[in-house]
C-alpha cells in the first residue's frame, strides 16, 4: 500500500505519518530521510529528529552523490520492510541546489522522478510518504521559488495518483482525500 502524507510546515505530517508504523510488524520499519545538513541550525533539526525516531525505525540517510532513490525504496521492499519516506519536500529541493544549470536541473529531477514514479509499481512493501503540500501560498516572488512550487506540485500530483490513500494533515489533525 501506497500513502501520501500532505501537508504544511509544522502542520503535524511527520509525526501523523511516524504513527502510521506504531502497529506491530515483523521487521523494523525504516526511515529513508532525505534531508542534508546544510548549516547548523540544519544540523540539530537533524540530530532532534534522529533522537525521536531512533528506537521505532532504521534510519537510512540518503546520499544524492551516489544513491537513487529509487534503488534505494527497491532496495529495502524486497525485504519485505515497511518504508517511510520523508520528505519529497527536501528531496526535490536539492536537486535545485545543485551547481548544475537550471536546464540541467530541471532534467534531473524529471528523471529522479520519473524513476521514483516508475519504482513505486515494484514495491512489495508498505511505503508513506510525505511531502510539504506548496498548493495553498503565494507565488514566489524568485525564480528558485516558483520551480520548486512547480516541480513539487507536479510531483505531489503524481505521487497522489499512484497512491493508495493520500492525507492532508493541517494543525496536526489528518484529512482523508483518497482512500
Amino acid at each position: 500500500m501506497i500513502s501520501l502524507v500532505l501537508g504544511g510546515i509544522r502542520s503535524g505530517k511527520s509525526s501523523w505519518a511516524e504513527q502510521q508504523f506504531q502497529r506491530n510488524s515483523e521487521q523494523k520499519p525504516v526511515y529513508i530521510a532525505t534531508a542534508m545538513a546544510s548549516d547548523e541550525e540544519m544540523s540539530q533539526r537533524i540530530a532532534h529528529h534522529q533522537s525521536l525516531r531512533k528506537a521505532t525505525f532504521e534510519t537510512h540517510e540518503l546520499d544524492f552523490t551516489g544513491e537513487a532513490l529509487s534503488e534505494v525504496l527497491l532496495s529495502y521492499s524486497s525485504r519485505s520492510r515497511p518504508i517511510l519516506l520523508e520528505c519529497m519536500s527536501t528531496w526535490l529541493g536539492w536537486w535545485l541546489c545543485t551547481n548544475k544549470s537550471v536546464e540541467q536541473q530541471l532534467v534531473d529531477i524529471q528523471q529522479q522522478s520519473c524513476a521514483l514514479l516508475t519504482c513505486l509499481d515494484e514495491l512489495s512493501s508498505d511505503v508513506v510518504i510525505v511531502s510539504n503540500e506548496v498548493g495553498l501560498g503565494l507565488v514566489s516572488d524568485n525564480a528558485m521559488g516558483r520551480r520548486f512550487a512547480d516541480e513539487l506540485g507536479r510531483l505531489n500530483q503524481a505521487l497522489a495518483a499512484k497512491a493508495d490513500k493520500v492525507v492532508f494533515v493541517s494543525a496536526g489533525l489528518p484529512l482523508v482525500l483518497k482512500e
